[in-house]
């Protein structure tokens, strides 16, 4: 009985995936920790805004809100998430340094120790619309922590929810002197329903967690300290002026599509790690995923070429087993390949509006969006991220694989993995890849069949 002996080069395949999967690990494993939070360690992500405007006689008109740090968890921060309607005034009518009419944003660390920077706005989007204004700070800083995002479809009913901000509201300063991080407030609650309210165009949930005056534009977090949601109102009986129990936090979906739009980097946290948008992606994880792929796809081209030559050397067949390898014309025919007379590409919905239903791709191009005059597969028109023409997906059979091309749309088109494609750029995916239209709620598999 003879023993299979491992080539030199199968060796090295071996060790690369080795240090593939030990790299891999180390990266999961830090992610973990990125993300493992509770709603109290939450507060560390949170400010204090204050929008003022001036009038010509230097007369003022202030309101505050609450805000909260995006960005990498560990690395400096200088973006902040609040309200449109926090920053409304300050933002509409914006001072100059020559002009003492006008309005300007602050942004407070410690109103106890008067520690606070001037902000701008970057993003605005106003009550009636959106509601979330982002805000850039004039340098990065550490003195506030990146909170991790979630997914608003991994959000149940009946979830528990922390709704955490600056207690009360504000026209004076001096009533929130004393102010520090110690004073942020944490409320918690139940998600009641996923809604789209009547005074906005956002997606919101509803929940039983009490949204007041001052924590507006705070973080909703899950029990991990997770965001799920900006905290943006709360229903008041508008004869006795009491709340009705009804509070809304916009969905954080919402923000994380025009943080993708904005190109501002971000930390999505889901199946228990963290996905890194923007700079300090995960510096371990990605390069351990493609050892582990390159060594196997090495070990297995050693392997094949071992056995080809086994084969040649026992004398099975030569002139069949050349004959089947490289095809009647003398040209290598690939297992599952488009040049194959049985392979037939497909195009099946995974998620949302046209989960389980299949296309054939091999009648030439789809447009995915939802203008019927050019689009082959439409969505409705109230669909919301979709463009009126949104992507494009086509099959080569010279080369067996599937071209994907966005087509400028405003919400993006994402691989499977998250990367988003750049616009009027195309790329390949092969059998078995995914890809989804602005969220993963979109999402569409390639197959051949």
């Amino acid at each position: 009985m003879k023993t299979k002996r491992i080539s030199s080069k199968q060796l090295i395949a071996l060790v690369l995936i080795l240090i593939g999967a030990v790299s891999s690990i180390f990266g999961i494993t830090g992610l973990t920790k990125s993300s493992s939070k509770d709603p109290y360690e939450s507060r560390n992500g949170i400010v204090m805004v204050y929008a003022t405007v001036y009038d010509n006689e230097g007369n003022s008109e202030a309101g505050m809100g609450t805000g909260w740090a995006i960005g990498t968890p560990g690395q400096p921060i200088q973006y902040i998430v609040t309200n449109g309607h926090v920053v409304n005034k300050a933002y509409t009518y914006p001072r100059y340094d020559s002009s003492l009419y006008g309005g300007e944003i602050d942004v407070f660390f410690s109103a106890a120790e008067n520690d606070y920077v001037k902000a701008k706005v970057v993003y605005f989007s106003p009550q009636e619309e959106k509601d979330i204004a982002i805000l850039q700070l004039p340098s990065p800083t550490d003195k506030r922590t990146a909170l991790t995002l979630r997914d608003s479809g991994d959000i149940k009913i009946g979830d528990t929810a922390y709704a955490l901000g600056y207690p009360g509201n504000s026209s004076q300063r001096q009533d929130f002197a004393t102010y520090d991080i110690d004073d942020i407030t944490i409320t918690r609650g139940i998600i009641s329903k996923r809604t789209t309210t009547s005074f906005s165009t956002y997606e919101a949930f509803q929940m039983d967690v009490s949204i007041a005056p001052g924590n507006s534009g705070g973080p909703l977090v899950d029990e991990n300290g997770n965001v799920i949601g900006i905290n943006v109102a709360g229903a008041i009986d508008p004869n006795t002026g009491l709340s009705l129990g009804m509070n809304y936090a916009i969905i954080i979906n919402e923000l994380t599509k025009i943080l993708d739009v904005e190109r501002i980097p971000y930390t999505l946290s889901g199946s228990g790690f963290s996905l890194f948008h923007g700079p300090g992606s995960a510096v371990l994880l990605l390069p351990g995923i493609l050892l582990i792929a390159a060594g196997t796809f090495f070990f297995w081209k050693e392997r094949k070429a071992a056995a080809s030559v086994t084969n040649s050397r026992s004398g099975l067949g030569d002139g069949l087993a050349n004959g089947a390898a490289s095809g009647l014309n003398g040209n290598p025919v690939h297992s599952g390949a488009a040049g194959s007379s049985s392979a037939h590409a497909i195009l099946r919905g995974m998620t949302g509006y046209y989960a389980g239903q299949s296309f054939d791709l091999l009648k030439g191009k789809v447009t995915i969006g939802r203008d019927p005059a050019f689009c082959n597969i439409v969505y409705e028109k109230s669909t919301p991220g979709i463009s009126s023409r949104h992507c494009q997906l086509s099959y080569n059979p010279g080369e067996g694989c599937f071209v994907l091309t966005d087509l400028g749309s405003s919400y993006g088109t994402f691989l499977g993995n998250g990367k988003k494609l750049a616009p009027n750029v195309s790329e390949k995916l092969y059998a078995g890849d995914t890809f989804f239209l602005c969220d993963p709620s979109n999402r569409f598999l390639v197959a051949e069949e």
